[in-house]
């Protein structure tokens, strides 16, 4: 996540990119009502661009083309540091968008990670990593994700993190059908057709994480791509299948879908053949896009959460 501050103006812009699951085990409902999930997440070099601006004497505002106002995560991501630092923020919000919504590509969590980081550097604010993460995870399960760089391993309502160093950079092709998806939706279509339960699960995790920890080559991280969700959507929205399968045919070491759908990926040899690729599934919306690879040490706290004093 890079930041641009503009001092003359006392505004900050902060790049939010998306995310990719390449893995995506879905367990049983938890108490809080959330899903367990073990999940391995890569940024991609898609993304939004937030800009916050202080707005002295004024409310917050949010301009976003696609989610306006206090219903975007960046405003809640404001509300909720408010709230937590009983102060007041006077800040206008924009909010470009390029990510795009109801995709399993976690756009609005980004935006609102973004916020965080531009808060933090517009108001020199100086936030213990331990507030930053559970602000984060308030807003949203997969907002602490954005707060640090490169690939993690997600556990419990996926903000339980781990670092992880893939052993290849990664070309990816990530095409997103005409439909949009509920993420709600999504995990209720799973609990319809699947019932699983913690026994069942836990195993999976400890598994996925033995695997990652082996995962040596691209050749092994495309053994691992796999999504719990997809065959709901599939069986719901057959073009999501349709789009995956575009992506063998053109070449794909393997594909599958991102989070809750409706976007899928394509995971390519090299950089050449996922531009041809992406050029052959036009008119459909589709990007070539790389993992964003760690900027900046990182180590972890508690229960494998993160300790970072940058976003």
């Amino acid at each position: 996540m890079t930041v641009d501050q503009d001092d003359a103006f006392d505004a900050t812009e902060v790049a939010a990119p998306a995310k990719v699951n390449l893995v995506l085990l879905v367990g049983p409902v938890r108490p809080d009502g959330f899903h367990e999930i073990a999940s391995l997440m890569a940024p991609v070099t898609l993304g939004d661009l937030v800009t916050v601006r202080r707005t002295p004497g004024e409310d917050l505002s949010v301009d976003c083309a696609v989610c306006p106002g206090e219903q975007n995560l960046a405003a809640r991501m404001v509300r909720e540091l408010e709230g937590r630092l009983g102060r007041r923020f006077e800040v206008a919000v924009e909010v470009r968008k390029q990510i795009p919504v109801g995709a399993g590509l976690a756009g609005g969590s980004s935006d609102a990670a973004a916020t965080l980081v531009a808060l933090e550097r517009l108001f020199e604010l100086d936030l213990s990593p331990r507030l930053r993460h559970e602000a984060a995870a308030a807003v949203g399960s997969d907002v602490p994700f954005f707060l640090w760089p490169g690939s993690q391993l997600a556990m419990g309502r996926g903000q339980v993190l781990k670092d992880v160093e893939l052993a290849a950079p990664l070309n990816l092709v990530i095409a997103v059908p005409e439909a949009s998806l509920s993420t709600a939706t999504v995990y209720g279509w799973r609990d319809e057709d699947v019932r699983v339960t913690l026994p069942d699960f836990v195993p999976r995790a400890r598994m996925l994480s033995s695997r990652v920890a082996v995962a040596h080559t691209l050749h092994d991280i495309a053994a691992l791509v796999e999504n719990d969700l997809e065959a709901s959507v599939v069986a719901r929205r057959p073009e999501v299948g349709a789009l995956r399968d575009r992506l063998l045919a053109a070449g794909a070491l393997t594909a599958a879908m991102t989070g809750s759908g409706s976007a899928v990926f394509g995971l390519f040899a090299t950089g050449a053949e996922a531009r041809k690729a992406r050029e052959a599934l036009a008119p459909t919306r589709a990007w070539h896009v790389t993992d964003l690879q760690p900027a900046a040490p990182k180590q972890a706290f508690g229960a494998g959460g993160h300790v970072s004093g940058e976003g």
